[in-house]
């Protein structure tokens, strides 16, 4: 089953905490749920998908930019077929043992 259809997207900034809540907001979420006798998809698979792309970005502060795209969901699981990272320099957290000056 496909569910390609143009500007189909939800986005979020991490850290993402309603994964499920952005699968409903996507044209083709009554194809996910089972359409016309075929069978839906595991609710857990995407939701743990996009929470662990989430933990990518918080714990690497240099992604700038992550694009999965397709993400193949079948009763199964969900597949990221092609991803895209854009990383960034970006400045080195402060150390927690620099003394701060009130």
């Amino acid at each position: 089953m496909t569910a390609d259809l143009p500007a189909d997207r939800a986005f979020r900034v991490p850290p993402v905490t309603d994964a499920t809540d952005m699968i409903g907001e996507l044209h083709c979420a009554p194809l996910l749920r089972g359409y016309r006798g075929s069978r839906p998809w595991t609710s857990r698979a995407w939701p743990s998908r996009s929470r662990g792309s989430a933990g990518l970005l918080e714990d690497l502060p240099q992604v700038a930019e992550l694009d999965l795209n397709p993400v193949i969901v079948t009763p199964d699981g969900a597949t990221t077929v092609d991803a895209r990272i854009r990383v960034a320099p970006c400045e080195p957290p402060p150390s927690p043992l620099l003394r701060r000056l009130r």
